[in-house]
C-alpha cells in the first residue's frame, strides 16, 4: 500500500461527475488492475469448483476409479487454496484502492479549498461544505473498492452460464434468462432508495449548517434570549433527518431481503429443473451436484452486482457534489515563477491608496473610516485579486499591491505567502497544545516560542494553561479571553519572522498597559524588517517611523505621529477621538476583552514604561 497521505494527489477533472471518477481511476490504474486481476481469480476459482466436485463424483465415486477420485480431489484442494490466497490479495487491494481514492479526493478538496478560500463558502453553505468533506470522499471511494468485485462477478456469471450450457441447454437458458430478470427486479428498487438517500443527504447538510450557525452564535443567542428558539428549530430539523433515515432504512432492508429472496428463487428453479433432468437421465448425478454448486455460487456475484449499482449511483451523487465544490474558482489566480525569488525586498506599496511601507521600517496606517484597514491589509498581502472599489478605489486601483516594484499578481501565491504575512484582528486558534498555537509546524525551540510570546506580552497565558506550553487549549481558544487569543495569534506571526509583516489592529482587544508593552517590544523585535500596522492607537503611533493618514481610501499625508498632530487638524481630531473612545471603555478601539478601569481626562493614559524599555 502506498504511503498516505499522497505526496501529490494530482489534479481532479471537474468537467463532470463521471470525468472526476474516471480521472481518479486513471490516477491509480495499477492498483485497480492488480486488484481486479486477483478479484477475477478469486471468483473464477469458486465458479469452476462445482465442476471439479461433479467430475470427482462421476469419474471417481460412481465409476469406482480411485485414481480419478484422487486427481479430481487434488484439483478441488488446489482450487480452494487458490481461492483463499486470491481472496486475501483481492481484499488487500480493495482496501488499498478505497483508501487511496478517499485520501486523494480529500487532499484535492483540501488543497482546492485552501486556494479558493472564502470563495467556497461564499457560493456554498458552510454546512454543505462540512457534510460533503466528511461523507462524499468515502462514498466516491466505494466505487473503487467494488469495481474489482464487479468485473470479477460479471466474468464469473459468464463462465457459469457457459458451464451450465455445456451440461444442458435448457438449464443454461434458465441461467441466461433468469440472471438479467433478477438484476432488473433488484435494480428497480434502487431508484426510490437513491432518491430517499439524496433527500436524507440534503437534510443532513441543512442540519449541519444550522448546528454550526447555532454554536457559533450561542453567546449572542443567550444574550437576546433566543436559545430556546434555535433549540426548537434544531430539534425539528433533526427529527426530519431521523424520519428521512427511517425511510431510507426501510428501503434498504427491503432491498437486502430481496437480494436473498430473488436469487434464491432462481437457485430453487435451477435445482428443481436439474433434479428432473437427472431423473430423466439427461444429466449425471455429478452434473446435478455441480449444478447445485453453480446455483449456490451465483447468489454471491448477483448480490455483488446489485451492490455495485448502488455504490456507483452513490459515488456519482458524491462526485456531483464534489465537482460543485472543486469547480469554484479560487480568489487568486496563481502566477508562474516570478521575479521575487532572490532580490532583497524593496518597498511594499498599494497603488489604490498610495500607502507605501519602507523596507526595514515600522509604518503605521491610520484609516478613516477604520473599516478600510482590513481591505488595505488584504490587498497588501494579496489575499484578493479583485480591483479595489468604492472608497478604496483610486488611480492604480486595478494594478494591485507591489513589492520591490513587482506586482504581486505576477508572483506565485506561495512566494507571496513566504515573504508577506498578514495578521488580521480576528484571531483564529485551533484545538491542540498551547505550543502548537504559536508554532504549528514545530520548527522552533521552546526558547524561541517563549521569546515570541514575550514580545506579544502573552507569557502569562503559559502560566494560566495547565501544563504550560504542552497544555491543551480548547477548540477555537474558547477557554481564553479575546485579548489572550489575540496575543497568541500575534506571537504566532512574530515567530515566523517574515520579511514583510502586515498587522491589522493587532492590539484591539487588550488593555492600555498591555498595548504599550506590545508596541515597544514590537518595534524592537522587528528592527530591520518591514512592518506595517493598521492602527489608530495613540500608544502604537509614537513607535512608528512613518505614519500614513488615509481618508476615504486615499493617502492624505505622511510623517511622524508628532508632525501629523501638529500640522493636520483632521488627523488630530480623529486620533484624539479614538483615544477618548478608548478611555471611555478602558480598551483600545475595536475590542473589549482585557480591560482596565477607565481614567478621566479624555485621553487613555500612557502607562509607565517597564524597566529597560523606552516610554512611548
Amino acid at each position: 500500500m502506498r504511503e498516505l497521505p499522497l505526496a501529490d494527489p494530482g489534479a481532479p477533472d471537474v468537467r463532470s461527475p463521471l470525468k472526476l471518477l474516471l480521472r481518479t481511476a486513471a490516477q491509480q490504474w495499477r492498483s485497480l488492475a492488480i486488484g481486479t486481476a486477483f478479484g477475477c481469480a478469486w471468483m473464477l476459482t469458486q465458479a469452476v469448483l462445482p465442476a471439479a466436485v461433479g467430475k470427482a463424483l462421476d469419474e471417481g465415486v460412481l465409476a469406482g476409479d480411485d485414481g480419478a477420485l484422487l486427481r479430481w480431489s487434488a484439483l478441488v484442494l488446489a482450487l480452494a487454496v487458490a481461492t483463499t490466497l486470491a481472496a486475501v490479495v483481492r481484499h488487500y487491494y480493495g482496501v488499498t484502492n478505497w483508501l487511496t481514492a478517499c485520501f486523494r479526493t480529500l487532499q484535492q478538496v483540501g488543497r482546492h479549498t485552501a486556494r479558493a478560500g472564502t470563495a467556497v463558502t461564499a457560493r456554498l453553505p458552510q454546512g454543505e461544505v462540512l457534510a460533503s468533506t466528511a461523507s462524499d470522499g468515502p462514498r466516491l471511494a466505494d466505487a473503487f473498492d467494488v469495481t474489482q468485485r464487479a468485473v470479477a462477478s460479471v466474468l464469473a456469471v459468464v463462465v457459469v452460464a457457459v458451464l451450465v450450457l455445456r451440461t444442458s441447454v435448457p438449464l443454461g437458458l434458465i441461467v441466461l434468462l433468469g440472471i438479467p430478470a433478477v438484476l432488473v427486479a433488484l435494480l428497480v428498487l434502487l431508484r426510490p432508495l437513491q432518491e430517499r438517500q439524496r433527500r436524507q443527504r440534503e437534510l443532513t447538510g441543512q442540519l449541519t449548517a444550522l448546528g454550526t450557525d447555532t454554536v457559533r452564535g450561542l453567546r449572542i443567542l443567550r444574550g437576546v434570549g433566543g436559545e430556546d428558539l434555535f433549540l426548537s428549530r434544531y430539534r425539528a430539523k433533526s427529527q426530519q433527518v431521523r424520519a428521512a433515515g427511517v425511510r431510507v432504512a426501510a428501503w434498504e432492508s427491503a432491498l437486502e431481503a430481496l437480494q436473498v429472496l430473488v436469487p434464491g428463487l432462481l437457485v430453487a428453479a435451477l435445482v428443481w429443473a436439474g433434479a428432473r433432468a437427472t431423473v430423466r437421465g439427461e444429466i449425471t448425478p455429478g452434473d446435478l451436484v455441480a449444478l447445485y454448486g453453480y446455483a449456490a455460487f451465483l447468489t454471491s456475484p448477483l448480490r455483488m452486482l446489485v451492490e455495485t449499482a448502488d455504490k456507483y449511483a452513490r459515488a456519482l451523487v458524491a462526485a456531483r457534489r464534489l465537482v460543485t465544490m472543486l469547480e469554484v474558482p479560487p480568489l487568486l489566480a496563481d502566477a508562474p515563477a516570478g521575479q521575487l525569488q532572490h532580490p532583497p525586498a524593496g518597498p511594499l506599496a498599494d497603488p489604490a491608496s498610495g500607502v507605501v511601507a519602507v523596507p526595514g521600517a515600522l509604518t503605521v496606517v491610520v484609516s478613516d473610516p477604520p473599516e478600510d484597514a482590513g481591505p488595505l491589509g488584504r490587498r497588501l498581502a494579496r489575499f484578493e485579486d479583485a480591483p479595489a472599489t468604492g472608497t478604496g478605489a483610486g488611480t492604480g486601483a486595478g494594478t494591485g499591491a507591489t513589492l520591490s516594484g513587482v506586482p504581486l499578481r505576477q508572483v506565485p501565491v506561495a512566494e507571496v505567502r513566504r515573504r508577506v504575512v498578514l495578521a488580521e484582528d480576528d484571531a483564529q486558534l485551533f484545538s491542540g497544545t498551547l505550543r502548537e498555537q504559536v508554532d504549528p509546524e514545530n520548527l522552533h525551540t521552546d526558547a524561541e516560542v517563549l521569546a515570541a510570546l514575550r514580545v506579544a506580552d502573552a507569557t502569562e497565558v503559559v502560566d494560566l494553561v495547565d501544563g504550560g506550553l504542552r497544555g491543551a487549549v480548547a477548540e477555537r481558544g474558547r477557554s481564553l479571553s479575546g485579548g489572550q487569543r489575540q496575543r497568541l495569534a500575534l506571537a504566532r506571526v512574530l515567530l515566523r519572522d517574515p520579511e514583510v509583516l502586515v498587522l491589522v489592529e493587532p492590539t484591539s482587544a487588550v488593555d492600555a498597559h498591555t498595548e504599550a508593552r506590545i508596541a515597544g517590544r514590537l518595534r524592537a523585535a522587528r528592527a530591520g524588517r518591514t512592518t506595517l500596522v493598521a492602527s489608530a492607537s495613540p500608544l502604537v503611533l509614537p513607535q512608528a517611523d512613518t505614519v500614513h493618514w488615509v481618508r476615504g481610501g486615499r493617502l492624505v499625508t505622511s510623517g511622524t505621529h508628532a508632525e501629523l498632530l501638529a500640522r493636520d487638524a483632521g488627523y488630530r481630531r480623529f486620533v484624539t477621538r479614538d483615544a477618548a473612545a478608548g478611555a471611555s471603555t478602558g480598551t483600545s478601539t475595536g475590542g473589549s476583552a482585557d480591560t482596565v478601569p477607565a481614567q478621566s481626562g479624555g485621553r487613555r493614559p500612557v502607562p509607565a514604561p517597564l524597566p529597560g524599555e523606552e516610554s512611548s
